[in-house]
Parts: C-alpha cells; structure tokens; sequence
C-alpha cells in the first residue's frame, strides 16, 4: 500500500480491531458462564421452594397438583420417591425430567434437550425436578449478547471514522511540507523551517535541508566551473586571433613563423584543457571504486612511461621506475593510469628541463606509489590552493590548465584512495598516491 494515510488506517483499525475482538471474546465467554451459573441457581432455588410446598396426601393420577403458579416459567414436576407423580406445572412433561438421583443434568425429551435440578426431600419421601429449555437459554444469551456487541459494533465503526479523519488531519504537516516544496522554484534551496513541522517529521526535514545545501554547493561549483571553464578558453582563444591576424597581416617571414608557433601552443593548451574537462567530466559519473579485475602495475607503469617518453625528451627530462613493482592489483586500470600519467605529466611540464621523474610503489598498511621530480617544487602553503580547479602557480607555463590535481584526486575518490603532496629528497615535488591494501592480490 503506498498511501501512508491508508496504512496507517490499516494498521490502527487492525491494532484496535484486534483488542476489541479479544475484549469481545472475554465478555462473551464470561458472560455466558455467568448467565449458566445463574439460570442454575435459578433453578436451584425454585426446586427447593417447591420442595418447601405444603401439599395434600396424594388421591390418584388425575388429582396431580398444578405447580404453574410456582414454576415462575420454569417446568416442574415433584415425583414420589416409588415413581408416583405428585405435581408438575403446566407445559411440563408427563415423563420424568431427570433420571438421576439428584443434582443437575441435562436430558432430551421430545426432540427437546431439557437442563434440569434434581432435589431429594428424603423426610417426606419427594423428588422434585426444576427444570428449562436449553433452546430458551440460547436465545436469552443470544438477546444479552446481541445487546452488548451491536453497540460496541457501531462504536468500532464509529472509531474507525474517527480514525480516519484523525489521521488525515495527523498528516497535515506532511501535505504542508509537500506544498512548500512544491510552491519552491528551481533556484531556490533555502532551508525548510524546522520549527512548522511535528519532531517525528524533523529527521525528515534536516536530511533535505542538507540535500538542498550539497545541492547548492554542487550548483555552485558548477557554476565556478562553467565560468572558469569560459574564462581558461577566452585567453587561448583571443591569442589565437590575434597571433593569426599577426601572421596574416605581416611580410616578415620570421614574425610569421613566431606568430605560427604561438599559435600552435595556443591550440595545444587549449586542446589540453578540453581534453582534461571532458576527463573530469566523465569522472562524475564514477562515484565508487568498483574493481574490474587483475592488473599488472609493471605493465601498467611501463605504458605510461611510454606515453608520457616523447613529451620527456622534449625537455630532456629523464623518467623511471626506481625499482621493479611486481604488484598485481584488483582495481579499474584506466583510473589509475588516469591518476598516474596526470601526475607524471604535471611533473615533467612543471619541473623544468633536464629533470629526473621516479616512480616507486610500497605497500605498508596502504598501497603507496610515488611520483617523484628534481624540479623546483611546490612551497607548502601553496599546496592546498592548487589542488582547486583552474588554479596555477606563479610560475606555471602557459600550457598549464590548473586541472591536473583536480583529475587526480577525482579518480583516486572514485578508487577509495588520496593524494598527498610533499618535499622530494631530490628537491622537487614528491605525489604519493594511497590506496587500500585489499586492492593487492597475491
């Protein structure tokens, strides 16, 4: 049932239904077992008052006493204790009623089950039996029954009702809470008042307050991005047009070539820096680590290496692995080579030309990789900042796009893993990507 109106309904009416019916059952069976013990001593007590009865010597059969006026509706008879019928009211049968000796029994007679009492009166020889209709015992049940459960009926229907409505006005802050979202525009994710809503409602309230804040800080950023984003674009491009306008307009064949070859840096960068957001982009979509089978780190690193061997040789920069890294890992292989060939390509444009680039990996209780450089490295207090998007150092060169670290730390987020910057021993900048030791397979 997806209406919480209706199950609380259900569930209420079930809970209340349930008690009434034991409470119902508990009366009825009390109820008939003390109606039992009094229509018994009822019975009782008329036999021995007709056992008290001051009666006649007995003449012969038609002179039988009428005992109607004593029976008060019950049937009576008083036999002789040789068998002899004495008396019996008026509807009581000419057979006797009981054939015990004394006390209560139940017999049928005439297709009429009869219960009945039985008093001995040994000083003057009687037997009397006092008894009533089985038959006329159910229906005086049934009627003190039917008198009691028809208006607790009515009374659980009744409830039901209030019930019912109780409930949907119960629900009233739950309607608010979806009109004053409902009434909210796109734009608008301000913090939904906690104070106009019940306390059982309130964890409800606090979760979409903060899904409205990351909501927020997720717009926010984006719109950061965008901007930064149009921003980074606008330079390259403007000098594209104004380093093509420079080699369309002039005669000088060397001012020509330094504007062509401006213009080819230009483009790189900015082929770069499309490149890197549309990485970042599909990043977004990989929000958990999510391993998709063995890969060999040796294999791994070496076709980063390759990669990244003709931009090193550009600036006669040195890379290598340090030692072997015999590691085979459970992990998404285009992540880490993501994560991986972004570090080693930041360290070879930013470190400076003739530089030696390292890689090594560790395992202690994390699984470490170092990428390591000889460069001038990074200052401390600057290492935070340009972990942001679209931020360079003071000394950056022209085809940095300030989206390096923010690649890296995306793809290691997605990996369970971090990144850490710090001081190389060789003087530059040294990376230290962590991940969990459970990616390690033996």
């Amino acid at each position: 049932m997806r209406s919480l109106r209706g199950r609380l309904f259900v569930l209420v009416t079930l809970a209340t239904t349930l008690v009434w019916t034991l409470a119902a059952t508990w009366t009825i069976v009390s109820t008939r077992e003390e109606v039992q013990d009094v229509l018994d001593s009822r019975l009782l007590e008329a036999a021995r008052m007709v056992a008290a009865l001051n009666l006649g010597p007995r003449r012969d059969a038609s002179g039988v006493q009428d005992l109607s006026s004593y029976s008060r509706q019950l049937s009576c008879q008083i036999w002789t204790l040789d068998g002899a019928l004495v008396g019996r009211s008026a509807g009581a049968p000419t057979r006797p009623l009981a054939v015990v000796e004394s006390g209560f029994s139940e017999r049928v007679i005439e297709e009429e089950r009869w219960r009945i009492y039985t008093h001995i009166d040994t000083e003057r020889g009687l037997r009397v039996m006092v008894g009533d209709k089985l038959r006329v015992r159910r229906m005086l049940l049934r009627d003190m029954l039917a008198g009691l459960l028809l208006p607790a009926i009515a009374g659980l229907i009744f409830l039901g009702v209030m019930i019912w409505f109780s409930i949907a006005r119960g629900l009233r802050p739950v309607r608010w809470l979806a009109a004053a979202i409902e009434e909210r525009s796109a734009d608008d994710a301000a913090e939904i008042a906690v104070g106009k809503v019940p306390a059982e409602i309130e964890p409800l309230v606090n979760a979409m307050n903060r899904l409205f804040s990351r909501l927020e800080a997720a717009r926010r950023s984006e719109r950061d991005f965008v901007a930064n984003a149009a921003h980074e674009l606008q330079t390259p491009l403007a000098g594209l047009k104004a380093q093509a306008e420079v080699a369309a307009r002039t005669s000088d064949p060397d001012m020509r070539r330094s504007a062509l070859v401006r213009i080819s840096r230009a483009v790189d960068r900015t082929g770069r820096l499309v490149r890197q957001l549309l990485v970042l982009a599909r990043l977004q979509d990989k929000k958990s680590y999510t391993p998709v089978g063995e890969v060999s780190l040796d294999s791994l690193l070496g076709e980063i290496l390759d990669d990244w061997h003709p931009l090193a040789q550009q600036r006669d920069a040195v890379l290598n692995m340090k030692q072997p890294c015999s590691y085979c890992l459970c992990v998404d292989p285009d992540l880490l080579r993501l994560a991986i060939g972004n570090l080693v390509e930041n360290a070879i444009i930013y470190g400076g030309y003739g530089q030696t680039v390292s890689i090594r990996c560790r395992a202690g209780s994390r699984f470490e990789i170092h990428i390591e450089d000889s460069g001038p490295g990074i200052a401390p207090d600057k290492r935070k900042t340009l972990r942001r998007r679209f931020e360079r150092g003071s000394s950056a060169s022209e085809t940095g796009t300030g989206l390096g670290f923010s690649i890296v730390e995306t793809a290691l987020e997605a990996l369970d893993g971090h990144l850490e910057l710090m001081h190389s021993q060789a003087g530059g900048l040294l990376a230290v990507i962590s991940l969990p030791k459970s990616i390690i397979r033996s």
